[in-house]
């Protein structure tokens, strides 16, 4: 096994403990404290994250991974949160290595899209298509300041990832 592949496996081994870690905090440890009964989703902004560094393919399966974690302990999502952060996380690898640079801004402005966009369409999928009466009121009182309260946390997660990627340098080695 050479460096290359040494390097990346351990950074992939930090990349899943911190998805592990944020699963954790954000359905049983409840770590972080609830505003008018709202948590933060942290799932969502550290795989968005780690998908702006590693790319389309490492990012969807990065996405698949989290969204997996977070289907075990939904009730009604079965397989939703996987397939959505999937696509979302390969999206956000693609565009930012054919688009745009890779820094906290661009990063907020990403995450902010697919954390409303993750919302909005959970709010359709589950609320509104089941006839729940108040769905719109469900989605501005509820999903909407949990999105809010989701993105205040971005600006760390950038710079955890950012610190990991600093930390397992890839040197690449020409063939």
């Amino acid at each position: 096994m050479n460096f290359v592949n040494k390097t990346n496996l351990k950074k992939y081994a930090v990349y899943a403990v911190i998805l592990l870690l944020s699963h954790l905090f954000q359905n049983s440890l409840r770590i972080f404290p609830a505003v008018l009964g709202i948590r933060p989703v942290l799932l969502i902004s550290a795989a968005v994250c780690i998908a702006m560094y590693e790319g389309e393919i490492v990012g969807a399966a990065v996405g698949l991974f989290a969204g997996a974690l977070w289907d075990t302990v939904t009730v009604t999502a079965d397989g939703y949160n996987a397939l959505f952060l999937a696509i979302s996380c390969a999206f956000c690898g693609v565009i930012l290595r054919v688009f745009l640079r890779n820094n906290i801004l661009t990063y907020i402005w990403i995450n902010s899209i697919i954390t409303v966009i993750y919302f909005a369409t959970y709010a359709i999928f589950f609320v509104a298509s089941r006839g729940i009466d108040g769905g719109l009121t469900i989605f501005l009182k509820f999903y909407l300041p949990m999105a809010a309260y989701s993105l205040i946390l971005t600006p760390f997660w950038y710079l955890i990832i950012r610190g990991i990627n600093r930390k397992f340098p890839v040197a690449y080695i020409e063939y």
